[in-house]
């Protein structure tokens, strides 16, 4: 039987694409992927770079829509036997659009993973796109039962539903010098909720702390404010996936205070990494800490700083609470027992 053939409408640059499409390449399926960056970390071969802008289009749907018609006759030529794409009212839509009009015959996937759900820029619109596009799709995978709960709203099929992070792997934490104090490594945005850390770590301004910050997405000009603003801190635009992964190794507090999310890969992998996590007392969050037990949950301000004074006051805590998330991590998120699932649900 001749190998299955699956398409990939998604971001190149992004871990999470580089998760899904290396598995399938690993597991000898024939795999194209049609990115708007500009470009690759995945092992795909087969790469479709459908702008020649030098820098990746992000944010950009209605420059996608341009794209629709060059998409379909891709499809059109290779014919695949699924299609998955990335972030709903974006690639989903233009996925789906693309399948009309080549008019092929296919499994159609959409992978939401939070912010195209939980945090739309104009949800009277784009939930719109959303319920029409997710009722169109074969299979929907979601990182969080909170999505879940909100395309059920929708009047989603939960048959077709799929809930489950794809995961991390473990790495060995022996021998490991833990000599990063406090790690924040969210994008800088008004979800991510960056000068709420910043300004609550204030009082710790005189510690003698190793504090580190990686903020993408962020302007040079907001860059350099923050620098200034909190030279007590070191902070980095961007790192390598690997080099973060490292750094996660030496944190011992891992720290984030997103107003709403899917089910965050950073907080799976700094539980997987050694890190005592401090993380807003939301939904997803919740699934996966129960405060005191394998980290901490904070609702305000004096919550964190609280919390926080706690953790670095307790030096007994972070073998306890490292030993929880590894076997939570084995149980719930590893990457190759989650993405057979995955592979197993489309088939």
């Amino acid at each position: 039987m001749k190998n299955k053939t699956i398409f990939f409408l998604a971001d190149a640059k992004s871990i999470h694409t580089v998760k899904w499409v290396d598995y399938f390449v690993q597991k000898d399926y024939k795999v194209y992927l049609a990115t708007f960056a500009n470009i690759n970390n995945t092992k795909c071969k087969n790469i479709y770079f459908l702008t020649k802008n030098k820098s990746s289009v992000r944010g950009g749907n209605y420059h996608y829509l341009l794209f629709v018609s060059k998409l379909a006759k891709i499809l059109k030529e290779i014919k695949p036997d699924f299609i998955n794409a990335h972030y709903s009212y974006s690639m989903g839509l233009i996925a789906y659009l693309a399948i009309q009009k080549s008019k092929i015959k296919t499994n159609f996937s959409v992978v939401c993973h939070g912010s195209d759900i939980l945090d739309t820029p104009a949800p009277f619109i784009f939930n719109k796109v959303n319920q029409f596009i997710l009722k169109k799709a074969d299979n929907v995978f979601v990182v969080s039962d909170q999505i879940k709960d909100k395309l059920v709203d929708w009047k989603i099929s939960e048959e077709k539903i799929f809930v489950g992070q794809y995961g991390i792997d473990l790495i060995e934490q022996n021998d490991i010098t833990k000599d990063i104090d406090i790690l924040s490594n969210r994008t800088y945005c008004d979800n991510s909720n960056i000068e709420f850390l910043l300004e609550s770590l204030m009082p710790f301004k005189g510690r003698d702390l190793n504090i580190v910050f990686i903020l993408p997405t962020v302007s040079d000009e907001d860059f350099n404010r923050l620098k200034e603003r909190y030279s007590f801190i070191k902070f980095y635009k961007y790192v390598e996936y690997n080099e973060m992964i490292k750094m996660l190794n030496r944190t011992k507090i891992y720290i984030s205070a997103t107003k709403s999310d899917g089910t965050s890969l950073s907080l799976l992998e700094a539980m997987g990494s050694g890190c005592v996590p401090l993380v807003s007392n939301i939904v997803s969050n919740r699934s996966w800490i129960l405060d005191t037990v394998n980290g901490y949950l904070f609702n305000n301000k004096r919550d964190f700083q609280y919390k926080l004074q706690t953790i670095l006051d307790d030096k007994g805590m972070f073998l306890e609470m490292l030993n929880i998330n590894i076997q939570l991590i084995r149980k719930r998120a590893n990457y190759n027992t989650q993405m057979k699932k995955i592979e197993e649900s489309i088939k």
